[in-house]
């Protein structure tokens, strides 16, 4: 049989992101099963863009794994002189024609992220995280009447087509999947109310979290300043949407520090590399205006380490989001030993369970904070622990067993 697996997944920026960590925990897994199905032999045939990042270096291919490149032409934003009838063909292929004309090569396909395209030929398999950019559309798109007030024709065109695009190949995505699974209850009923996909084409595959903290995306030393003094916890990105209230952390942290409680508060990623590289200009000000900003720190990228150590370390992980397909970092959290305040939403409780500390405010993360600060150690200690066994029910080995399944049978 051969297996089609979209990699250029890999090249489009979601190596370093959630998509991507999805998919090399599950290929890795999905190779090692492959060898070992002695009854059932393998080719891959993995699909690529040429003349950019190769995405084979993000995941570790057994050296006797049966495979083949595919490149499917260069990626569209790394070549824009290209002639108006390539780019005319790709567009038809987007909105009408044939997604990955490519794939008919394979027996079966694999594709984890929709807005590159799921062919109509051959069976498909298509890996569902959320709908975020179509429930918080405007967020996220532009309006074209924002640029015919302007008289901006062009731009206006460029817009509508855009905003097209996106719809389009996410229902078409999802239309011409055989067989969706969807990482949880949560997306599956969105996709279902959004898309009206039928529940009978869905099934939900739970992701994992392992033990060694999912990478942010760079590797390096410990920071110069590392925190001193306990600490509230957050790790992730802002997003358009609005998703992420860092703001809220801030808020209850403020009012922690008035309270007498000599604390830190610790921001790390992408967006946290300094105060002013915060894109959200709401947090970006709360951060700024805090009466303890030199008490908060921004520390941007941290390596795997220092990551775990941070969970380890502190008074409590704060993950104040309003949508969440599935939520990995709080599974993370939890299994490096870091209790969880959190908001009840979407997929939070099925992730979550009972094992998070429920907020809805920054009025609540602080009376959440304040009761973790008044614990005794004992009742702390039965909180992780509970909630690190619960963790570990996550596994990336079930996750790659159920795709695995669905693509051999």
């Amino acid at each position: 049989m051969k297996i089609g697996v979209d990699l250029r997944v890999l090249q489009i920026g979601h190596q370093y992101r959630g998509i991507g960590e999805v998919t090399k925990q599950c290929l890795d897994r999905i190779f090692v099963l492959a060898m070992k199905d002695k009854e059932n032999p393998q080719q891959f045939l993995f699909y690529e863009y040429e003349g950019t990042t190769d995405p084979k270096q993000f995941l570790n291919i057994p050296t006797n794994l049966q495979y083949k490149v595919i490149k499917v032409g260069k990626q569209p934003s790394e070549n824009p002189g290209r002639p108006f009838k390539e780019k005319a063909r790709r567009i038809w292929d987007v909105f009408y024609g044939r997604p990955v004309p490519q794939g008919r090569k394979s027996d079966v396909f694999l594709q984890f992220d929709h807005a590159l395209g799921v062919p109509l030929r051959p069976k498909t398999v298509l890996i569902a995280h959320d709908l975020i950019p179509l429930i918080f559309w405007n967020e996220h798109f532009e309006s074209p009447w924002l640029h015919v007030k302007h008289k901006a024709a062009r731009t206006t065109l460029r817009t509508i087509l855009n905003n097209y695009e996106f719809k389009r190949a996410l229902k078409r995505s999802h239309k011409n999947a055989d067989r969706i699974l969807c990482v949880s209850e949560n997306t599956l009923h969105d996709i279902h109310k959004y898309l009206r996909i039928p529940l009978k084409k869905m099934k939900v595959n739970h992701l994992g979290v392992s033990e060694k903290a999912v990478s942010t995306g760079q590797a390096g030393s410990r920071p110069d300043n590392f925190p001193t003094k306990p600490f509230l916890l957050f790790i992730g990105g802002i997003d358009k949407g609005k998703r992420r209230r860092v703001d809220d952390i801030v808020g209850a942290y403020n009012n922690l520090k008035a309270a007498g409680h000599d604390i830190q508060l610790v921001l790390v990623g992408e967006n946290f590399r300094e105060v002013e590289a915060i894109p959200d200009i709401t947090v970006r000000k709360a951060v700024r205006s805090s009466s303890y900003a030199e008490d908060i720190l921004t520390m941007g990228y941290v390596d795997d380490e220092t990551k775990k150590e941070l969970y380890e370390k502190a008074l409590a992980f704060v993950f104040p989001t309003v949508y969440e397909g599935f939520g990995i970092p709080i599974l993370e959290a939890m299994l490096h030993g870091c209790p969880v305040i959190t908001y009840k939403n979407s997929s939070i409780p099925e992730v979550a369970g009972k094992h998070a500390l429920y907020a809805g405010s920054w009025e609540d993360i602080l009376s959440q904070a304040g009761e973790l600060l008044a614990m005794s150690p004992k009742v702390r200690a039965k909180l992780v622990a509970d909630a690190q066994s619960h963790a570990r029910r996550f596994t990336w080995d079930k996750t790659a067993r159920v795709i695995y399944q669905e693509l051999v049978s």
